[in-house]
């Protein structure tokens, strides 16, 4: 039987074998060394974070007075709100008061005397209704005294309610009666949602 030599073959297969293994073990320390570094690195920047974290807490409880004082300021402003609304409303009220008022006394003309003037806002969806009383010489007087008031901008729809002769001290005059809204007191429609729009 013929003799066939086999410890070459065998020698450069396990000479391959031993480099396969020297590969396979330095790819898995490579391996490892990269997950180890991806770990510290984990580790590293969960340890900032957590740093951050305890810096950002003691600066909020540094804050914590600051932020109760601005949530007291927040419900004291909300407090006083309706307040201001209506102190606004009311200024509104009076300075257009005082301009019709002062708009009639320099428009009234030199024959027509005031005897009364009356305000009505007894019914809360309608604007607030100005009548005024007075006595002229003719009925051009009052029908000019309603021109005159139709020109004011605090007053809409003025109107001749009535006007009738009157003796006054053997003398005749016309006593009228006219009347109007003033601009901006007609109730604001109220949304769905109960908020005035």
């Amino acid at each position: 039987m013929p003799f066939i030599n086999l410890i070459e073959s065998d020698l450069i297969v396990a000479k391959k074998a031993a480099q396969q293994m020297r590969l396979s073990q330095t790819a898995l320390v490579v391996a490892g060394s990269v997950v180890g570094i991806a770990y510290l690195l984990v580790l590293g920047q969960g340890a900032l974070i957590a740093a951050e974290e305890k810096g950002i807490q003691i600066k909020l409880k540094k804050l914590k007075p600051m932020l109760k004082a601005i949530d007291e300021q927040k419900r004291i402003i909300a407090d006083l709100e309706p307040r201001l609304e209506t102190l606004s409303s009311a200024r509104d009220l009076t300075s257009r008061w005082g301009r019709l008022l002062n708009h009639i006394t320099v428009n009234t003309p030199p024959d027509v005397y005031l005897t009364a003037i009356r305000a009505d806002s007894s019914q809360p969806d309608q604007p607030i209704k100005v009548t005024f009383v007075g006595t002229g010489k003719s009925q051009s007087d009052a029908s000019q005294f309603v021109l005159r008031c139709q020109n004011s901008q605090d007053l809409e729809g003025v109107n001749l309610i009535q006007s009738q002769e009157k003796l006054l001290r053997s003398m005749s005059a016309i006593e009228f009666e006219i009347a109007g809204s003033i601009v901006g007191t007609a109730p604001k429609p109220v949304a769905e949602d109960g908020a005035k729009s």
